[in-house]
């Protein structure tokens, strides 16, 4: 009989606290101090998701950033803004271009390794590779020269390399400048 007595005030004091943290969080909702998202969120790519968490971060700052932004000279806003660049990945060209033109991603991924390959295969070969309006690839050479060890200060000898390069047409640099 005690111990029944027991459980049955284990069990209403257990309710009653449940009560009170339901009652006090539901005060706090009021009062706008706990934040409840009600519109899901779906995202299809990992950018969108930095950038989302990007977003709620510099909300949640707010006029620290504000008064650090005002202190700050123009050379770290400049990078700042660099590097705020959204990052496309290749499986995101890939759905672009499966959307534009109207295919499925397979097709799409096909054409773009053809391009790609085609692209690849020419430069390293020595060709250089002009697309109108967009730019044009080609091989770089770069001389051998001296340069030092980071870590001990050693002057070490760097073999000459060949290096792709890419330069944008003045069409793509006027879109891009617009």
């Amino acid at each position: 009989m005690i111990s029944r007595t027991c459980s049955r005030i284990r069990a209403s004091l257990i309710l009653a606290l449940c009560a009170i943290v339901l009652v006090q969080e539901t005060h706090a909702f009021v009062r706008g101090n706990i934040h409840v998202n009600t519109q899901p969120i779906l995202f299809t790519s990992r950018t969108q998701l930095a950038a989302t968490k990007k977003k709620a971060g510099k909300k949640a700052e707010g006029s620290k950033k504000a008064e650090v932004a005002k202190k700050a000279p123009a050379a770290k806003k400049k990078a700042a803004e660099k590097a705020d660049v959204e990052i496309m990945r290749k499986s995101e060209v890939i759905a672009s271009v499966a959307g534009k033109l109207q295919c499925t991603k397979s097709d799409a991924e096909a054409a773009l390794a053809a391009v790609l390959g085609t692209i690849t295969e020419n430069v390293v070969a020595g060709k250089k590779v002009n697309i109108a309006g967009f730019g044009s690839f080609q091989l770089r050479a770069r001389a051998a020269r001296k340069g030092r060890n980071p870590q001990t200060g050693e002057e070490i000898d760097i073999k000459a390399s060949n290096s792709p390069g890419f330069t944008a047409a003045k069409a793509f640099k006027d879109l891009a400048n617009e």
